[in-house]
């Protein structure tokens, strides 16, 4: 398994890559633009670019890169946490490998290397058996929802992703049909093809949006709202906005980068709508 970091303006800002244990260090292949290869000095793989390329296709050069492997996408700002197990229920929708227990003295705690061993053994096994094609984590700063795992929930910025899967269909998917949202699309894509998608409450991730470098460079408000707006063309039966786009009340100011319309996404009705036959032509 390869963990791949596309990184931008970032040489000196690895938080994903310094907080993994030095094992999957050794696993890392930093994905970096032809412009700046020779300013990362970090003892790992490297996957060269174009410059200017932007995320999508940055992207899409990973997905192809991995071929048929099992192999996680990181955003290069991310710190892991392992939640206490006490908060998982016992409730049906929630998908339960550990038993709930009281197995540390906080609430949460940054994940061991022997947290890292059992999350991907866990997650490669849902991939195994359970038709999972990806899977994705929690933000920390969340309150415990208590489930281990649910499915269909909004997954980005960290995921891991069954490449032989993938590899099944890759050239039927236009990764780069939007410049932004592209993590989103590509998840749509996967539920429109019968997959499922699940996201861990236990192992989660804390990062944040919109910070400098990255596709903070060329990304601006006026930007994401309209490469959003070709998804919701796209994809009008499963995207939505969250609230009534005309009301103050859904726009938020992300760091200054001006207002941001949110959307919305029903994977579990695209994930359905591959197996209703009268609307599998939507993916054709």
């Amino acid at each position: 398994m390869k963990i791949y970091i596309p990184t931008f303006r970032r040489v000196d800002t690895q938080i994903t890559f310094d907080n993994l244990p030095d094992k999957y260090k050794e696993k890392v292949i930093m994905v970096v633009q032809e412009q700046e290869k020779d300013q990362y000095k970090y003892n790992c793989e490297y996957l060269i670019v174009d410059n200017n390329i932007g995320i999508a296709k940055t992207r899409k050069h990973i997905m192809y890169h991995a071929g048929k492997s099992k192999f996680c996408m990181y955003d290069d700002d991310i710190v892991f946490y392992r939640r206490n197990a006490k908060y998982i229920c016992e409730h049906e929708e929630c998908v339960r490998p550990i038993k709930r227990n009281n197995d540390m003295s906080a609430s949460k705690r940054i994940m061991t290397e022997n947290d890292f061993d059992e999350m991907y053994d866990i997650f490669s096994q849902w991939m195994d058996n359970d038709n999972v094609i990806q899977i994705g984590h929690r933000l920390s700063f969340l309150p415990p929802h208590g489930c281990f795992g649910r499915d269909f929930k909004d997954i980005r910025g960290a995921t891991m992703i069954n490449g032989l899967e993938v590899s099944k269909f890759i050239d039927e998917i236009d990764w780069d049909y939007v410049s932004v949202g592209e993590d989103s699309m590509m998840t749509l894509e996967f539920c429109l093809r019968g997959y499922k998608i699940r996201r861990s409450d236990i192992f989660t991730a804390y990062f944040k949006y919109f910070q400098e470098g990255g596709c903070s460079v060329y990304r601006d408000a006026k930007m994401h709202n309209k490469e959003h707006e070709k998804l919701m063309k796209k994809y009008s039966n499963f995207i939505f906005y969250k609230k009534n786009k005309k009301t103050k009340s859904e726009i938020f100011d992300r760091n200054h980068i001006g207002q941001i319309y949110e959307q919305g996404y029903k994977w579990k009705e695209a994930y359905d709508s591959y197996y209703n036959s009268s609307l599998k032509d939507f993916i054709k």
